[in-house]
């Protein structure tokens, strides 16, 4: 056992932090009860972010990852769709009430009697919108598919089961058709906005949805559930799970996500649907007890020494990522794994949750 754990710390660089070095037993102990091949743990303390790295990026392959190794964001792409149309909310291009109809064209948005679609319904899962559409072509790369055109031909013949904003339920469509929205109101392609937005002031470089060659050869290869596709283009759910992304790239969004430096991020981590507000809410509890629903966020409230957070899980394609940080405190932690099994995913959101409880400036 001994030796497993000392070929499993794999650290990608030394922690300047001594707190946070300490914490990284925790991340072995989080890549060894996971089961994955590998995994990339992003802790971000008092404006400092630190990257390390576990076991492999392919089974077999002894290479361990670190900062640069690119890997499958999935759900976590939808907080970034979010501060993409705060932002845009800031310059007036949109605002967040807007009916989505506004931005569809020729198409009929369905609406449950006066009460329309809004941007702020699909933003906080509660636009009366299914998880997925059906139909999905065998063989097809589920962060390929459906495409805009697919969703748009399917929108009109949809019938809303309940009227938007009184239920919450998980809706990968709701945040495809809000990147959609998003791309009208800013007048150029989403992934356009994406990196004038966030990742390009950030320097974000191996963030976004059209990987060169070069980005593809550093993907960690993912297993499990769902198996894993080819590296390549996923602008068709550049909303809802097609971002990539790196270990180095998620501390430098981290680190700006809590230091909120022009105090322009209220908007985005705002939490708009309070969960006893509402008549029901299904599928948001991976990371604990859901209090509220932000843009793609979801707030989780503190319990003992942990104090409440804002969290986002994905799962698929071989890979499974969570992230939680909490504001004011001046934590945040990313992990992913590249291994796809929802079975074992709570025990690393418990995990992350407990890590931010000991990492917290008191």
């Amino acid at each position: 056992m001994v030796g497993l754990l000392m070929s499993a710390r794999g650290l990608a660089a030394p922690p300047a932090d001594r707190v946070v070095e300490a914490a990284g037993l925790a991340g072995e102990v989080m890549f060894l009860e996971s089961g994955a091949p590998g995994m990339v743990l992003t802790i971000v303390r008092n404006g400092q972010s630190t990257v390390l790295g576990y076991g492999e990026t392919e089974k077999g392959n002894g290479k361990v990852p670190d900062g640069r190794s690119l890997f499958r964001l999935n759900s976590v792409t939808k907080v970034f769709v979010g501060e993409v149309a705060a932002a845009l909310a800031a310059e007036g291009k949109l605002h967040l009430s807007d009916p989505l109809q506004r931005y569809a064209g020729s198409y009929k948005v369905p609406a449950s009697g006066v009460r329309q679609v809004t941007l702020l319904d699909l933003a906080t899962h509660s636009a009366a919108m299914p998880r997925e559409l059906d139909d999905m072509p065998d063989g097809a790369n589920p962060r390929a598919w459906p495409t805009r055109a697919d969703r748009w031909k399917w929108l009109p013949g949809y019938d809303l089961p309940w009227a938007p904003g009184r239920i919450a339920s998980y809706s990968n469509v709701g945040f495809d058709l809000l990147a959609d929205a998003v791309e009208i109101a800013g007048g150029r392609p989403y992934a356009d906005l994406l990196k004038l937005h966030v990742t390009g002031p950030l320097g974000m470089v191996d963030t976004g949805l059209v990987p060169t060659p070069d980005q593809c050869a550093r993907l960690m290869v993912g297993s499990g559930l769902g198996g894993s596709f080819p590296c390549g283009d996923t602008r068709a759910t550049g909303g809802s799970g097609g971002l990539y992304s790196t270990g180095d790239d998620m501390g430098r969004w981290l680190v700006h996500e809590l230091a909120d430096p022009d105090g322009s991020l209220g908007v985005s981590h705002a939490v708009y649907r309070q969960r006893q507000a509402l008549q029901a809410a299904i599928g948001f509890d991976e990371a604990g007890p859901m209090a509220g629903l932000g843009m793609g966020w979801v707030a989780v409230d503190g319990n003992g020494i942990t104090p409440a957070l804002l969290t986002k899980t994905g799962g698929g394609l071989g890979f499974m990522t969570y992230m939680a940080m909490a504001p004011g405190r001046g934590v945040a932690v990313f992990v992913v794994v590249n291994r796809a099994d929802f079975a074992m995913f709570g025990d690393i959101t418990r995990m992350v949750n407990g890590l931010i409880a000991n990492l917290v400036i008191r």
